[in-house]
C-alpha cells in the first residue's frame, strides 16, 4: 500500500512538472500568499487545484502547511520557482493526512508558487475545506533537519562547524525533552531552544539528571504556543566553544497520561478546554494551570466518567495556596467551582483530586472543563455572586476594594465583612450603577465587624459594593477581612 502510494506520489508530482512546464498560463491569476497569513479554500471535483504566489528572498528558510478544515480531504502541496520546477511537495508529512513542508530554503530571490491540491489532483476523490499557511522559520545556507517526536539524530560538532539546527512543530500544551549526548571527543554539548527568529527561550549545558558527564538536555518544558520552534545543538561557548566530537540528539514528548501528577508538570488547560485524565491510588491528584487576569470569572467542573470516582476539585494560586474547593456542587458526585472572580492576575493552578483526597478509596475515569471570561469591568472591580465569599487586604496602601453584582427589584440582601486579622475596623458600603450610595454599615457586627443585613434591592442593576475600613483613606486600621454576599430572598422573577 505504501509502495503504490509513493508510485501515485511520482505521477502526480510528473504531472505537476508536465501541467507547470507545459503552459506558459500555468501560473496567471495565482492568489497572493503572505507570511504568518492563514488562507482557506476549498477543493472538490470542479476545483481540484488552487496556486497561490509569493516573493522571497534567497536562503530563506519556509515551512508551509495545508491542513484539512472540513470534509475527507486528503490535502497534497507542491512548491515550484517560476519556471515550474518542482522544489518540495508533500503529501501526508504534517498530522493525519495534512501535507507540510516544514523546512524548505528558497534558492534565490523571485516569484515561487504553492499548489493546493489533493491526493491523485484531478483522479482524487477527497473533498473538503482546508487551511493554508506560510512561514518563515529561519535563514541559512544550507537545509535543515525538521524532527518528529521519538527522533534521534547523529551530529557533529566542530570548530569549524559549531552550531546545528533541527525545527519541530509543537503543539500548546506539549511538554518536550530534548537531549544532546556525547558520543566521542571531547565536545561539551550545548542546547538552546529558541523561537525561528532566533530568540532563545530556553539553554542548557549540563544535564542535571546525567551527573559526571557533560551531556546538555531541555526537560519537562511546556509550549505555550503551537507553531515551529528551532533547536540548537552546538558546545559550550557557542561559536567561541573549542570542544569537538559528535553527539546523540533525541527529541521526546511527555504523553498526555503522564502529565499533571506533580504541580511542576502541570498540564496546561485553556478557558473552553476539557481535558481527561483518571484518579486511583497511584496518582490521587491531578495538576493543571492556566493564566488568568484580574476580574476574570471562571467556573471549574469535574465529572467523573468511569469507576466509582467521588470527584473533588480544588483551584489553588500560583503558590498553591488554596482559594476555593467543592466536593458534590456539580450535582450527584460530581464537583463544580461556579462564578469564582480571579483575583490577580497571574498563574492558577487546578487540582483535580477524589472525596478525602490521597485517603480516599474511589477510582476511575473524569473529564476537568474550565469556562472563564473577562470580568464586566475589565478588572477594575471583583465581580461577587449571590452565595460567594471573598477574601482581601484593607491598608494604607490599599483601602479600598470594590466588587460588583447584579441584583433584581425585591432581592432581599445580607452583606457581612468580618475582620480575618489586624485591627481592621470594617466599613461596608452599597451604591447603585450611577455610584448612589443606597446603604452602609461600620459597626453592626461583631468585633467591630460590618453587617448590612436584609436590604432591599430597589431595581434590577449592576450594584457596587465597596470594602473599606472606618474613615476610608483617612483610617489608621488594617488587616485581612472575609466579604459574603447572601441572597437571603429572591424577588420578583418575572
Amino acid at each position: 500500500m505504501v509502495l503504490c502510494r509513493t508510485i501515485l506520489a511520482l505521477i502526480c508530482a510528473a504531472s505537476f512538472g508536465m501541467w507547470a512546464a507545459g503552459s506558459a498560463l500555468a501560473f496567471q491569476g495565482a492568489d497572493s500568499l503572505r507570511m504568518g497569513e492563514t488562507v482557506t479554500g476549498t477543493i472538490d471535483d470542479g476545483a481540484f487545484r488552487h496556486v497561490y504566489a509569493f516573493d522571497a528572498q534567497g536562503d530563506v528558510l519556509v515551512a508551509i502547511t495545508m491542513s484539512r478544515a472540513s470534509g475527507d480531504l486528503d490535502p497534497l502541496l507542491v512548491l515550484t520557482d517560476e519556471q515550474g520546477a518542482i522544489l518540495a511537495m508533500s503529501d501526508d508529512d504534517g498530522p493525519g493526512t495534512d501535507a507540510m513542508i516544514a523546512s524548505k530554503r528558497i534558492p534565490a530571490d523571485g516569484r515561487y508558487f504553492v499548489i493546493a491540491t489533493r491526493f491523485g489532483q484531478e483522479h482524487g476523490s477527497t473533498t473538503g475545506d482546508y487551511e493554508l499557511l506560510l512561514e518563515q522559520v529561519g535563514t541559512g545556507a544550507t537545509e535543515t533537519t525538521t524532527l518528529r517526536y521519538g527522533d534521534s539524530v547523529l551530529g557533529r560538532v566542530t570548530r569549524e562547524n559549531p552550531l546545528a539546527f533541527y525545527f519541530v512543530r509543537a503543539a500548546r500544551g506539549d511538554v518536550i525533552t530534548i537531549t544532546m549526548r556525547r558520543t566521542s571527543g571531547n565536545l561539551d554539548p550545548h542546547l538552546d531552544l529558541a523561537t525561528p527568529d532566533g530568540r532563545v527561550l530556553v539553554s542548557n549545558d549540563d544535564d542535571e539528571l546525567a551527573a559526571g558527564t557533560l551531556d546538555a538536555a531541555i526537560r519537562n518544558y511546556a509550549v505555550l504556543d503551537s507553531g515551529i520552534y528551532l533547536i540548537v545543538a552546538t558546545h559550550f561557548g557557542r561559536e567561541a566553544g573549542d570542544t569537538e566530537g559528535s553527539y546523540v540528539l533525541e527529541l521526546a514528548r511527555t504523553p498526555p497520561d503522564e502529565l499533571g501528577k506533580r504541580p511542576e508538570e502541570a498540564r496546561l488547560i485553556d478557558y473552553g478546554a476539557t481535558l481527561h485524565g483518571t484518579i486511583d491510588d497511584d496518582v490521587p491528584y491531578r495538576y493543571y494551570r492556566f493564566d488568568a487576569q484580574r476580574g476574570d470569572v471562571i467556573t471549574l467542573t469535574m465529572r467523573a466518567e468511569g469507576g466509582n470516582l467521588d470527584p473533588y476539585v480544588k483551584l489553588a494560586d500560583a503558590n498553591l495556596v488554596e482559594l476555593a474547593q467543592d466536593d458534590n456542587g456539580g450535582g450527584g458526585r460530581d464537583a463544580r467551582i461556579a462564578g469564582f472572580t480571579i483575583p490577580e492576575t497571574g498563574t492558577y493552578h487546578v487540582i483535580a483530586t477524589r472525596f478525602r483526597e490521597s485517603e480516599g478509596q474511589t477510582a476511575g475515569e473524569f473529564a476537568i472543563q474550565l469556562n472563564g471570561r473577562p470580568g464586566v469591568v475589565g478588572g477594575r472591580a471583583l465581580e461577587i455572586m449571590y452565595g460567594a465569599t471573598v477574601s482581601g487586604m484593607i491598608d494604607s496602601e490599599q483601602p479600598v476594594e470594590e466588587y460588583v453584582f447584579f441584583g433584581q427589584q425585591g432581592d432581599i440582601i445580607s452583606i457581612s465583612m468580618e475582620r480575618a486579622s489586624g485591627d481592621l475596623d470594617s466599613l461596608v458600603t452599597l451604591y447603585d450603577s450611577t455610584r448612589k450610595q443606597i446603604a452602609f454599615d461600620d459597626d453592626e457586627g461583631e468585633n467591630q465587624d460590618a453587617l448590612l443585613r436584609n436590604f432591599e434591592l430597589p431595581r434590577d442593576d449592576m450594584y457596587i459594593l465597596v470594602a473599606s475600613r472606618y474613615e476610608r483613606e483617612a483610617g489608621t486600621t488594617s488587616g485581612a477581612y472575609i466579604l459574603t454576599l447572601e441572597l437571603v430572598r429572591a424577588g420578583n422573577r418575572n
